[in-house]
This record gives C-alpha cells, sequence and structure tokens, in this order.
C-alpha cells in the first residue's frame, strides 16, 4: 500500500472532489472520525491493514496452497473483513491504538486517494471501471465503519484501569460492559450478514450448475453475487475440502 494515496486524501481540497461521486462524502466524513490522530498514528494504521491483509493471505495460502490463494484475487476490503473476523488478535497485533471502525476509515481514505491519483489526469467523465470499483469499495468501507460500535482501545482500557487503582468494577459498570459487548456481537453480524447470503447463493449456484471451467465458474457466480472471483474460489475451496456444499 503507498502511503501517498492516504495523504492525498487526506489533504486534497473538497471543492476538488465535487466530480466524483461520493468523494466528498467519504473525505469529509472520514476526516473529521480520525482528527484525533496524528498523521504519523494514520499512516502507521494504513501499514497495520496491509500486515493484517498480509497476515490473512497467508493463513489463506497455508490452508489451500499458495498457488491458490492470491492477494489481488480479492479487495483489499473483503480482506480486512475476513482479518477482523479472526478474533480480534489481527486488530491487537496490528493496531494497538487503533479500533476497528478507525481502521476501515484509514481503508476508506486510502482508496479515496488512490482515485484522486488515477484521475488527475484523466477528466472525470471519463471514468474507468477500476476508478468506479474503487469509489465503491471505499464508500463501503465508510458505511462498514459505521455500522460498527465505537469500541475503546486496549490501551485506553488500561489507562482508565491504572486511574482507577484497578479497582473492581460496580453492578452498574458490569451491566454496561455486557450491553456493549452484545452491541458489538450485534454489529458484527449485521456487517457478515450481507457476506453470508452471497456465500450461501454462490455455493448454492456451484453445486446446482455445470460449467466449462473453474475459472469461468469463478467469473459467473462472482458477477451473480457481486463478489471477486478470488472470493468466490475460497469459497468453493473451503465448501469442497470440508465436504459441504453450503454453510
Amino acid at each position: 500500500m503507498k502511503p501517498h494515496f492516504l495523504t492525498l486524501a487526506l489533504t486534497t481540497p473538497l471543492e476538488q472532489l465535487l466530480e466524483l461521486p461520493n468523494a466528498i462524502r467519504i473525505a469529509s466524513s472520514a476526516r473529521e472520525d480520525l482528527q484525533h490522530f496524528s498523521h504519523d498514528q494514520l499512516q502507521e494504521m494504513l501499514t497495520s491493514i496491509d500486515a493484517m491483509i498480509t497476515d490473512t493471505v497467508a493463513q489463506g495460502q497455508a490452508t489451500y496452497g499458495s498457488g491458490l490463494v492470491r492477494r489481488e484475487e480479492q479487495r483489499d476490503l473483503d480482506w480486512l473483513l475476513e482479518a477482523s473476523s479472526h478474533g480480534g488478535w489481527l486488530l491487537q497485533k496490528h493496531g494497538p491504538y487503533a479500533t476497528e471502525r478507525d481502521l476501515f476509515r484509514v481503508l476508506a481514505l486510502y482508496k479515496l486517494g488512490w482515485v484522486i491519483a488515477a484521475t488527475e489526469e484523466t477528466p472525470p467523465v471519463a471514468f474507468i471501471r477500476p476508478v468506479v470499483a474503487t469509489l465503491m469499495e471505499a464508500l463501503e468501507s465508510l458505511m462498514l465503519a459505521d455500522l460498527l460500535p465505537e469500541s475503546v482501545p486496549q490501551e485506553q482500557i488500561l489507562e482508565e484501569a491504572w486511574r482507577a487503582g484497578l479497582s473492581p468494577e460496580t453492578e452498574v459498570e458490569t451491566e454496561v460492559r455486557k450491553a456493549q459487548s452484545q452491541a458489538g456481537r450485534n454489529a458484527a453480524s449485521v456487517r457478515h450478514l450481507s457476506n453470508r447470503a452471497a456465500k450461501q447463493k454462490g455455493l448454492a449456484l456451484y453445486f446446482s450448475n455445470t460449467y466449462r471451467t473453474e475459472d469461468e465458474a469463478y467469473r459467473i457466480i462472482g458477477a451473480q453475487v457481486c463478489r471477486a472471483p478470488g472470493t468466490v474460489k475460497n469459497w468453493i475451496l473451503a465448501a469442497k475440502k470440508a465436504g459441504t456444499h453450503a454453510e
């Protein structure tokens, strides 16, 4: 990931984004939500996102083989969603002071920066498919961030506990913690709902139809469920390995 793209999204005046659909919404919302971070911290978050995706790709390669799983087969957003579903250990490993929402917002800005760079010498009216797809990825990342509940970074929790002398929580505080935990689980369920539905439909299409080649199946099904062919391939390989036709 090129840090320059994130810098572009953070510094380009909003008036220069008027002709890019949803660009002002993405830039203004994400900048406002991330304003308490320094530029260096935001760049560190981008590095963390890249590392989380790299780890997730490596896990997939270890499971299915390096020749069957490639990073370019999925959007960065899809890889980050996959990484975030691993129980939070990747977030703890790569982003000690950032919340999950922060990472999705940083990714939204990064993708917007890519679009800004891609259209610097090309009139916006001459949009090409990758530009439109990346703008949609940026918007989707921002929307996913808004679906998640605000969580308290581990660093802040430890600092507050230290100031409080590590005293036990009151009954009210305990109930609040439980409610926050439930809200987090509910938000995660909402976030993954569309992915689960797409996966179920994709597997049903694959196992109920005949395709000339595997690659053709991935492309056709991917278009029908609005997912990258590489994503569809990973679903199918996992289902075959588990001996199931759907989840």
